[in-house]
């Protein structure tokens, strides 16, 4: 008779990869970018039909270079501007496994709140060229740099998802979860969208 490990049902950490799609903050059209998700959960309760989960996740939109040049008086301006955006946000999740204890194999559907951040990390080279007032036919450059950060929006919103869990040893399990936001929008931004992602966890 073979007896089969029932699969691990402890407190459980663990991290995710996959790509978000989204519309593009700057131009038309959607993006599709890289996110990446810590998650810590609680342990599987009441048959283990049920667990929460607390997520921090990113993704990194892209950067966007502005350029400015003029001649203004007879002095050439050269202004040189970059917006590196990305959003930030955290998660929590109640999460349904309809087999419970009874499969080591373990789809789930599940919903929850996060709120999210939308952040430029900005940074600004400006130079004024012009000619010497003094020494005719000489020119001076003057440089200028500036650079800082900054929330164009943040927002509550809600979010429904599903997936699978595939056991990994006797503590590790291999994630595949779809998750979809709704309503992720503020200041004129919409990040609303699918995310697919895949990851291991560890549980205790």
């Amino acid at each position: 008779m073979t007896t089969i490990c029932p699969a691990a049902s402890g407190p459980g950490i663990g991290l995710k990869f996959g790509a978000q799609t989204l519309a593009a903050p700057v131009n038309s059209g959607t993006l599709t970018r890289a996110r990446v998700v810590l998650e810590v959960s609680t342990p599987l309760l009441w048959d283990e039909h049920v667990d929460f989960a607390f997520t921090v996740g990113g993704t990194y939109v892209g950067s966007y270079t502005e350029t400015y040049t003029d001649t203004v008086d007879g002095t050439y301006i050269d202004d040189l501007y970059t917006d590196r955006l990305s959003i930030f946000d955290i998660r929590i999740a109640a999460r349904l496994y309809p087999l419970g204890d009874s499969s080591r194999i373990r789809p789930y559907l599940g919903a929850g709140i996060g709120y999210f951040w939308f952040r430029d990390n900005w940074e600004n080279e400006y130079s004024d060229t012009f000619e010497d007032p003094y020494f005719p036919g000489a020119y001076q450059t003057l440089y200028d740099h500036a650079e800082g950060d900054a929330t164009l929006a943040h927002a509550p919103f809600p979010f429904a998802l599903a997936g699978i869990t595939l056991p990994l040893g006797s503590n590790g399990e291999i994630m595949f979860e779809f998750q979809y936001d709704f309503e992720k929008k503020d200041e004129g931004y919409d990040f609303s969208g699918p995310i697919y992602m895949f990851g291991a966890r560890f549980r205790f």
